[in-house]
């Protein structure tokens, strides 16, 4: 296990609670609250990706730091809440626990100096360790640290200050042990964005064990599975492509590829990833994302539907949802099918209203003929009346 890893296993289940976005991109002030499969659905446009991307944002923070996580995306300024022309300072808030409930936050935000530049306004944090709980506090370039225990007897304090470089983060740079434990569990989240291109072609073999997002390494990740490992994804592909009997790595000179063999009635065939269609590989990438050691503890997917057939998604979903005892999961889904498979009390509706973004649940009104059976979310999705909470 690399420390990261190490770092989360010590600390037992991680579970996020919600994440509150202030001026950034298209929210000015929203809060996603996080079940075990959380399905937004909304209109093109309104606000769902950039959801993703917020959670996308600290996950990148924690691995390669601020400034290259603000340049990937066009720099500081792209990111802030625009009104009426004037653009705002954007913050985010995640919550979560760990170890069965102990409740920990992580908040950023970023003010604007001259320059279309920037500096970390706060940022602050606190994490509940068994009796330690601690806590941290970045602003303009002064960190302080502060351990307390929550026994009635020692109360034991713990200062530290440090100065941090104009413009960084303190996540990738860990200060403290707090600090460590947060940049741990949002280096632990991952955002899928499978490419079947780039999981059909022949990849170089990677000795990176996390698995790319786009699925550029997806035969290096199946090839560390152990045979009970490859015996469940095949079972799991199965389920959603009929016939899959056992899936193969295969080396072809310096390159390797993923092999999937199929019962076609007759014999059992081979088929190369690149033989596979799209909608194939996207089930693929998705299984082995979930199925990948070690696991994300939460794992965002934008529009899981695409390219698989309809008859497959309740398949799908229903797999996913058998998962989430290990994993959380996050769909972004434009799909009716998806929507009627998953849990009334785990979809949240985006909308915009004068250009601004928000997230609720479903609305009071709506959610009483769903549950009397009167109608589905699906049929009220197509009808754009899965109207929001407000």
């Amino acid at each position: 296990m690399t420390s990261r890893e190490t770092l989360i296993h010590d600390l037992g289940p991680v579970r996020f609670k919600s994440l509150t976005m202030s001026n950034f991109l298209s929210y000015r002030s929203a809060t996603l609250d996080f079940s075990d499969l959380t399905a937004l659905i909304g209109p093109n446009g309104s606000g769902k990706s950039n959801a993703i991307s917020a959670m996308k944002l600290l996950r990148d923070i924690a691995l390669h730091g601020l400034p290259v996580a603000l340049s990937r995306r066009g720099g500081y300024d792209q990111l802030r809440h625009r009104s009426t022309g004037r653009p705002y300072e954007p913050g985010l808030r995640i919550e979560f626990t760990v170890a069965g409930g102990h409740p920990c936050f992580y908040e950023l935000r970023l003010s604007s100096l001259k320059g279309k530049r920037y500096e970390v306004k706060e940022e602050r944090g606190s994490v509940l360790v068994g009796s330690r709980e601690l806590k941290f506090q970045h602003a303009k370039g002064v960190f302080s640290a502060e351990e307390v225990s929550t026994l009635p007897e020692p109360i034991e304090r713990m200062d530290r200050t440090i100065h941090i470089p104009q413009g960084q983060s303190i996540l990738s740079l860990q200060p403290s042990f707090g600090v460590s434990i947060v940049s741990a569990v949002l280096q632990s989240m991952q955002v899928l964005e499978i490419n079947p291109t780039r999981a059909a072609e022949l990849q170089d073999p990677s000795p990176v064990s996390e698995f790319e997002p786009d699925g550029s390494n997806i035969a290096s990740i199946v090839e560390n599975f152990d045979q009970h490992e490859r015996a469940q994804l095949a079972q799991l592909l199965a389920a959603v492509v009929p016939g899959i009997a056992r899936i193969e790595v295969r080396h072809l000179a310096d390159k390797v590829t993923v092999v999937f063999v199929q019962n076609t009635g007759k014999a059992n065939r081979e088929f190369f990833a690149k033989q596979m269609s799209d909608g194939t590989l996207r089930v693929f990438g998705i299984l082995v994302a979930i199925l990948q050691s070690p696991r994300p503890t939460i794992l965002l997917i934008e529009e899981p539907e695409v390219a698989i057939h309809l008859g497959a998604l309740q398949t799908l979903v229903e797999i996913l949802r058998g998962e989430v005892d290990d994993i959380q999961i996050v769909i972004t889904t434009h799909s009716a099918d998806i929507v009627d498979s998953v849990d009334l009390d785990d979809l949240r509706v985006v909308w915009v209203t004068d250009g601004v973004s928000q997230i609720s649940k479903v609305a009071e009104h709506a959610r009483g003929p769903i549950i009397d059976g009167l109608i589905t979310p699906g049929a009220l999705l197509r009808a754009d009346a899965l109207d929001p909470s407000l």
